[in-house]
């Protein structure tokens, strides 16, 4: 019996994902095309940047502006979705957040450059919007986790290449091996982007919801979006996951500055610190395969609590990490990766069930907006805090991760309770 079980959970890619509907299996085996490089320019775009003489704090200018246009988008992301469909607003908006920035950064010059394709980047929140919902409308939600688990797993699991493209850098410098990065890019996410599009299918709910919008114009798709939006917000259920959605998201902003922490502060060589995303591609195959099967029994914000745990820990030994200590490091980096794969991927899995069948798009698209116009000071201000104190930096996401903590312990136990009440009446 224990190796039928095995089979099934350690078999064939096939097996694996007989079991997801075919938008859902299409988007998880294209998806190292994004990851591949992806992966890599998010870690090496600050060092790039650095190089072709862009300061800290422009760097954290960059994205907070990244972030305004992204606010702006995200109010028409929900009625975009809708009307056009979750497969067609997927394809137009990757073409244009993702395809066109990676030409722009290729031949990046200055900070000017990078301002104006992070600010056409800025479309990916409304592709954020589309791509979920086409992942994700017609699985199973008993079945959520294991998508995000598997996506993350791949997204993660490209990092491990990391260390040849450090090594390339050491020899023939950082511009010139970025440049090569950001035209591979270019490549492999563009063809991922059209075969994506022949593959996938429109989803149920986004059939029904093109023709109900069919007919309104995009002022009176936004008006359904708030009243939709505001209806759903009063839910319970909901507040806790949106805080934990913006803290996380906060995180993720003031960790886009890990590599210059580890290169310039920490005084780890480039090569040395490409293996930061080699750690993380390890421990996410590792999640997939062995933690992922045995956490699927215990509830999603059973998970939430236990992985946020982990995160408390890894970013307390983080700052405390000494310049050149690499076996510390690699402990404290290990012990982060696998509480932020765990909580990305039952964070998603637990906002996305808690979100009615057809306010997904208009819900997810508010959560976004909300998160994004929150974390619009957050680029900056952290490029300001770690030009002048660096540690202070990673003591603040140790100090969010307490928060969220907090927050996920809250929302287990007003969940069991709500469970309770049920049973009771």
């Amino acid at each position: 019996m224990k190796q039928v079980i095995r089979q099934r959970k350690f078999g064939d890619p096939m097996r694996l994902l007989k079991d997801l509907p075919n938008n859902t299996r299409v988007c998880i085996f294209l998806e190292p095309l994004w990851a591949v490089f992806g992966t890599i320019i998010i870690f090496y775009a600050p060092l790039y940047m650095k190089e072709l003489g862009v300061t800290e704090i422009q760097i954290g200018l960059i994205f907070s502006v990244n972030l305004y246009f992204s606010a702006m988008l995200q109010f028409f992301a929900g009625p975009i979705t809708n009307k056009l469909g979750r497969k067609k607003t997927s394809f137009i908006f990757d073409l244009i957040s993702w395809s066109i920035p990676m030409l722009i950064w290729a031949i990046a010059q200055n900070f000017w450059y990078f301002l104006i394709a992070y600010s056409i980047n800025a479309c990916s929140k409304i592709v954020a919007i589309s791509w979920n919902c086409l992942v994700i409308e017609d699985v199973d939600p008993r079945k959520t986790s294991k998508v995000f688990g598997i996506l993350n797993a791949i997204i993660y699991a490209g990092g491990a290449i990391t260390p040849i493209f450090g090594m390339l850098m050491t020899k023939n410098g950082t511009i010139p091996t970025m440049r090569l990065i950001y035209i591979l890019a270019f490549i492999s996410m563009t063809a991922m982007f059209i075969i994506r599009n022949k593959l996938v299918n429109e989803t149920e709910a986004g059939i029904d919801l093109i023709n109900k919008h069919k007919d309104l114009n995009i002022l009176q798709s936004i008006k359904n979006y708030f009243k939709t939006v505001f209806g759903s917000i009063r839910n319970v259920k909901i507040l806790p996951i949106i805080l934990i959605y913006i803290l996380t998201t906060m995180i993720l902003q003031m960790n886009f500055f890990q590599v210059v922490y580890l290169t310039d502060f920490l005084k780890f060589s480039t090569y040395a610190a490409s293996y930061s995303p080699v750690i993380t591609g390890i421990v996410a195959l590792i999640f997939y395969f062995f933690a992922m099967p045995k956490l699927q029994s215990a509830s999603n914000e059973n998970n939430l609590v236990k992985s946020l745990f982990l995160c408390v820990i890894g970013s307390v030994m983080f700052v405390l990490v000494p310049q050149g200590n690499f076996i510390l490091l690699v402990i404290a980096l290990f012990l982060l990766a696998a509480g932020f794969i765990t909580l990305i991927t039952y964070r998603d899995a637990t906002l996305m069930n808690r979100l009615g069948k057809y306010e997904k798009a208009d819900m997810f698209s508010a959560i976004q907006t909300v998160t994004t116009i929150v974390c619009i000071p957050t680029g900056y201000l952290s490029g300001l805090l770690f030009t002048h104190f660096p540690r202070g930096l990673f003591i603040v996401v140790a100090v969010f991760y307490g928060i969220v903590f907090c927050i996920s312990v809250f929302m287990k136990h007003q969940t069991e309770h709500l469970k309770s009440s049920r049973s009771n009446s």
